[in-house]
């Protein structure tokens, strides 16, 4: 039984290895196969960490468990049950936020670079970049790198000398941030006077959310009730860490926010609330706010000691420019530079580097080591060391080439979506509300009353062989949210026709 256990773990790790290396179907079919146990796997693991033998019990930590399940996997299931009879006309996917493209040419020029300096023998004998790349590099990233990376934060994004981290994807950068400045429990509370729930320190999302950030926060930040479904609904008692607050068309509702901050504030001065998380432009909302709202909620969050997470994954999306400082106007994307943000950033979108694992966080380094973006940076390289030690470093080489490109080379690609863009916005019409098409790769629909998402997403694969995400994934049930990146124009044409059909015929329109 021993063997055979380990048997499946193999076959997990190298199937995993497969599907992210080749696009055989066969091989994503094991791939999905192999993982299933763990789309069920809350009922089985409880049943694991509760059952008891005459000598020993094997538990499963509760944090897991009540994690979110990660839904591109589960779709990624849905898709491989139906590939068959979508074997000749194959099955659209408008799911997972990719983008369509390759990463440039540069990029390549990179790895090839570094590789033959690694086979130079002389090369190697004198220490190259290229002859050590199978070495770690420091903890915060591959020097030229970081160097670069600051000169494109300074003059792309208007900050100043700041502090940079090379991470694992920005979806690392965000865990390290909650691990770095969230509790199990509120130093800041009057333990006495306090239940353990309001005890627990709390980090902000807003529904409809980006699901990594609520699975980040549930799986690493503690409690004895992580979660399950997060919503505005049960954000005290049954999420602990999460406090979900609502928006208005994509927008974050700031009376709430500013109610729930006044609400947790202590009279030592510091928030029981630790962090406000905002992706702009928005996943899954498909919306960019403007410069001055997101000044807004900088200023509300300074006011409350509150540290503010911005994911600025989807910056070179923000497709009207709405983050556009008209004090500035010269910086693509603006950036505001304050002590208490941290600045998440991602190579995946843009650069087409998704499989590359390359993403970077930005601190202040204003007031110098007594500044709190200079700690906070200096206490995220404990979790740094821990959690990754380094990004790869032929990785951020590969990043290092892509730079090299530079952001004009991304605008040009991301102007191919507008064909996209608009074919999505036109099938989606037919539903009572849509959200997003301003910023991003995402739009969402709101489904007639009473509709399951979960099966009518199935029910668009399997009989119109089109696959979107439902919103139940990310807080918003009764919704679908559809990416319009991930295929050229003249395929996203076809999907947008698939699920144009699909909505009139599954909504009786």
């Amino acid at each position: 039984m021993n063997l055979t256990h380990g048997h499946f773990l193999v076959m997990v790790t190298i199937s995993s290895f497969c599907i992210s290396t080749t696009k055989s179907l066969s091989t994503r079919s094991v791939f999905l196969r192999a993982v299933q146990p763990r789309s069920t796997s809350a009922s089985t693991a409880l049943k694991m960490s509760s059952s008891t033998s005459s000598q020993t019990k094997f538990s499963i930590s509760n944090r897991a468990i009540q994690t979110l399940d990660p839904c591109v996997i589960l779709m990624k299931q849905i898709i491989s049950q139906h590939e068959e009879k979508w074997k000749d006309d194959g099955i659209y996917s408008l799911a997972q936020g990719v983008v369509h493209w390759k990463p440039p040419q540069t990029v390549y020029e990179a790895l090839a670079n570094a590789v033959q300096e690694n086979l130079d023998e002389n090369k190697a004998i004198a220490g190259g970049d290229g002859a050590i790349i199978h070495t770690y590099c420091p903890d915060e990233g591959y020097p030229p790198l970081l160097a670069s990376l600051k000169l494109k934060l300074e003059q792309q994004n208007g900050l100043q000398s700041p502090h940079v981290m090379v991470t694992s994807g920005a979806n690392q950068a965000y865990v390290n941030c909650v691990i770095t400045l969230m509790d199990e429990v509120d130093g800041g509370s009057n333990h006495e006077e306090e239940s353990s729930q309001e005890m627990i320190s709390k980090c902000v999302v807003f529904e409809p959310y980006y699901f990594n950030h609520v699975m980040a926060i549930q799986s690493v930040r503690g409690g004895n009730n992580c979660g399950g479904m997060a919503s505005t609904e049960d954000s005290k008692s049954n999420a602990e860490g999460l406090l979900v607050g609502p928006t208005q068309q994509g927008r974050p509702d700031l009376t709430w926010l500013k109610s729930r901050l006044e609400e947790y504030k202590r009279p030592s001065g510091s928030n029981g609330i630790r962090i406000v998380t905002i992706v702009n432009p928005g996943n899954p909302t498909g919306v960019a706010l403007s410069h001055s709202f997101l000044k807004e909620i900088a200023q509300l969050t300074k006011k409350y000691g509150v540290w503010l997470v911005m994911d600025n994954t989807y910056e070179h999306f923000d497709i009207h420019r709405n983050n556009r400082d008209e004090e500035n106007p010269n910086i693509p994307y603006p950036c505001l530079d304050d002590e208490h943000i941290i600045h998440i950033f991602s190579f995946s979108k843009g650069y087409a580097m998704a499989g590359f694992r390359t993403g970077y966080l930005a601190f202040s380094s204003k007031n110098g080591s007594e500044g709190k973006g200079t700690i906070a940076y200096e206490q995220m390289l404990k979790i740094q060391d821990t959690i990754a030690i380094c990004t790869s470093r032929i990785s951020q080489m590969a990043a290092l080439g892509a730079l090299e490109a530079g952001r004009e080379w991304v605008n040009k690609q991301v102007q191919t979506l507008d064909v996209g863009r608009n074919a999505i916005l036109e099938a989606m019409s037919s539903l009572e509300e849509i959200i997003g098409g301003t910023g991003a790769m995402y739009i969402m629909g709101k489904l007639p009353n009473s509709t399951d998402d979960k099966q009518f997403a199935s029910s668009l694969v399997e009989h119109f062989g089109v696959a979107v995400i439902p919103g139940s994934f990310c807080g918003y049930p009764g919704w679908i949210r559809v990416c319009y990146s991930n295929l050229p124009p003249e395929l996203c044409l076809e999907a947008a026709s698939r699920l144009k059909r699909g909505i009139l015929e599954l909504t009786n329109k």
